[in-house]
């Protein structure tokens, strides 16, 4: 409860994070507006669909919007867009941010949310981590495969006011959260993960099992993540001991899962890597540490993107 109503949550991306935690926070009992573009005509005649180990769901009507729609105020804003879309961020997020509007950005990458700090000084930003398998396979339509638990990391001390709230929130829906006290430290280690499993596996065309069950993919995922924890370290949030070869276990365990930059790669959308790859590099760099690897994956990454896009437009033309 927030000054003695319920939570109301608007869901900015109406994708497989945003539909799938949308539809846990419905669950729970919260108020949950959808902003969704491509598939918005669908779900308003179709409603949602969530298909997911803690159970599947079928929520109609659905209170969903596109961009463009007169949307009533929410308590909270959560950004589940890709980050490719982020210049567009501050003119859809305008109309849906007024003073002591929560922003609970579940985007993946670094510099996120003081981007947003400074672009909405009246609001509370916290990030929220998502460590979640799940994917969108049509329009109103996603599958939840495994986990799904977010760590919520407050800007400041007036966004750690705000926490338990929205833990209350998502743990009626079934969602576990947790705490990280630096959101810098949060950043840093959700990297430790995206960073090689997300571009490894579109240039080895493979899901995470791919990576880990083959020696020599997860030696290079291993030196990717070594990097990383280097440059946490060099910005002030090292890792403690055992972090990574504890990370690199639980992958082995996951369900095989295709990591939603694949995905992307795969249905022809543009690749993160300006928020996943390129922040974090030049962050590391001001503190005098080079990430070779990462480097060199980011630029790969980059020529493969590149090259996907010119087909794709000499297909077309």
């Amino acid at each position: 409860m927030v000054n003695g109503h319920r939570l109301s949550f608007t869901i900015l991306g109406t994708g497989a994070v945003g539909g799938f935690y949308g539809s846990r926070l419905l669950v729970g009992g919260a108020i949950v507006r959808f902003i969704a573009r491509s598939d918005v005509a669908w779900i308003r005649t179709h409603g949602l669909r969530i298909e997911s180990p803690l159970g599947d769901r079928h929520h109609r009507p659905v209170d969903v919007y596109a961009a463009t729609d007169p949307i009533p105020t929410s308590d909270v804003v959560c950004i589940a867009l890709k980050t490719t879309e982020n210049d567009r961020l501050p003119e859809l997020l305008r109309p849906l941010i007024h003073e002591g509007t929560v922003i609970l950005n579940l985007q993946n990458g670094l510099t996120l949310e003081e981007e947003l700090a400074a672009t909405f000084p009246q609001a509370v930003v916290i990030a929220g981590l998502c460590f979640l398998c799940a994917h969108k396979i049509g329009p109103g339509h996603i599958r939840h495969l495994d986990y799904g638990r977010i760590t919520l990391a407050p800007a400041d001390a007036r966004a750690q006011a705000c926490i338990p709230a929205l833990q209350a929130a998502f743990a009626a829906g079934g969602i576990e959260t947790d705490v990280q006290e630096s959101l810098l430290a949060a950043r840093w280690r959700k990297l430790a993960w995206n960073i090689p499993f997300n571009g490894l596996s579109v240039l080895l065309d493979c899901h995470t099992a791919g990576i880990m069950f083959d020696p020599e993919a997860r030696a290079l995922a291993d030196r990717l993540m070594q990097e990383v924890a280097a440059a946490a370290s060099a910005c002030g949030v090292p890792f403690e001991p055992g972090f990574i070869p504890r990370l690199l276990e639980a992958t082995a365990r996951m369900v095989p899962y295709d990591p939603s930059m694949r995905l992307d790669f795969l249905a022809g959308r543009p690749l993160e890597i300006e928020y996943l790859y390129r922040r974090p590099l030049r962050e590391a760099a001001r503190r005098g540490v080079r990430m070779p690897a990462v480097e060199t994956l980011a630029d790969l990454l980059s020529i493969r993107d590149r090259a996907r896009r010119t087909s794709i437009s000499a297909a077309v033309a």
